[in-house]
């Protein structure tokens, strides 16, 4: 086997100008969420992103006898809990939205400590620009927390910055995932297979994650309500997870701050299973105040990466202003 390629904190370091938009993201962040409340009509102050809560899951996570997996989750079975989300940032009181999942997974590996792996239900990015991404992430802000008036300039604000985006989505890697999107659109959210997109280290390696799910009936359907319909499956089923992992083993094949296409030359190998057992009902906010945030993770297991390390900023802004409100 080939000598995997070595963590190193290079792959996070930001240039000046990156820095300072990444300042002006969580400026637009803080005004976001201290206006969450009107925009998605709740009672409460929301995420930044993935604002909707479909429903939260009690899971057991089940490591592979993997020699590196071992390493770090030695123990036989870990409780774990999952949060599924949409994407928007503001909250849809109809389900009938673009099939844009969140599959957040919490692994409690002791007492007050986890491991958070939030995958999403398409593989690859839509840049690799640092800067592109700040930007569109402002702009979309902006749009949510302008006035009525002021919503069709914003929105002319976001095509100008989407624009030079289409050129890095002409790859085979993004026409597949789009294809394979469209082929699972009617599927249902527990259908889906789900990816960290980025890279994530594994002590000094670092690796992708894919969950794909051993599921009988793609399009199980009780109601219009996405909860209910995930209720009904585990009230009748226990839903199992594969999780693989890819390793990283030169940049040329495995860039770690090219999200915009797939790794390659390099197999997918078993992480562990995801055992999905019951929806967790829990009254009030208890669970909407509970964070997946993947940068409380023992440092060996953070994740890797420009665009990765931005969210970090993010996570910890939009968490603590969420909790400020909401307290």
């Amino acid at each position: 086997m080939k000598a995997p390629l070595p963590y190193h904190p290079k792959y996070n370091q930001l240039s000046a100008e990156e820095e300072a938009l990444l300042s002006e993201a969580l400026s637009s962040v803080e005004f976001f969420v201290k206006r969450s409340k009107r925009i998605s009509g709740v009672n409460y102050a929301t995420r930044d992103a993935h604002a909707k809560s479909y429903a939260y899951i009690k899971a057991v996570f089940e490591p592979s006898h993997d020699e590196f997996v071992k390493e770090f989750f030695p123990q036989d079975l870990y409780e774990s809990l999952v949060r599924l989300s949409h994407a928007n940032l503001k909250i849809s009181k109809s389900d009938k939205q673009l099939p844009v999942f969140g599959f957040a997974l919490k692994i409690n590996i002791a007492e007050s400590k986890e491991v958070n792996y939030p995958l999403v239900n398409f593989p690859v990015f839509p840049t690799d620009s640092v800067k592109g991404f700040l930007k569109l992430f402002i702009k979309i802000n902006q749009f949510f927390t302008s006035s009525f008036l002021l919503k069709p300039f914003k929105v002319l604000g976001i095509i100008s910055v989407v624009s030079p985006m289409f050129l890095e989505m002409l790859n085979l890697s993004f026409f597949k995932a789009v294809k394979t999107w469209v082929k699972n659109f009617h599927h249902f959210i527990l259908a889906r297979s789900y990816y960290s997109v980025g890279v994530y280290r594994l002590g000094n390696k670092m690796i992708k994650l894919k969950l794909v799910p051993k599921l009988f009936d793609p399009e199980f359907k009780v109601s219009e309500s996405i909860h209910e319909n995930v209720k009904a499956y585990l009230h009748q089923e226990k839903l199992q997870y594969d999780i693989f992992y890819q390793l990283a083993i030169n940049e040329k094949d495995q860039p770690i701050n090219t999200l915009t296409r797939d790794w390659k030359n390099t197999e997918f190998k078993h992480f562990g299973t995801l055992t999905s057992l019951q929806v967790v009902e829990v009254r009030g906010l208890d669970l909407e105040r509970l964070s997946f945030n993947p940068f409380v993770n023992m440092e060996a297991l953070q994740p890797v990466g420009k665009i990765q390390h931005l969210r970090k900023s993010v996570y910890e802004k939009s968490e603590k202003m969420r909790n400020n409100l909401n307290s």
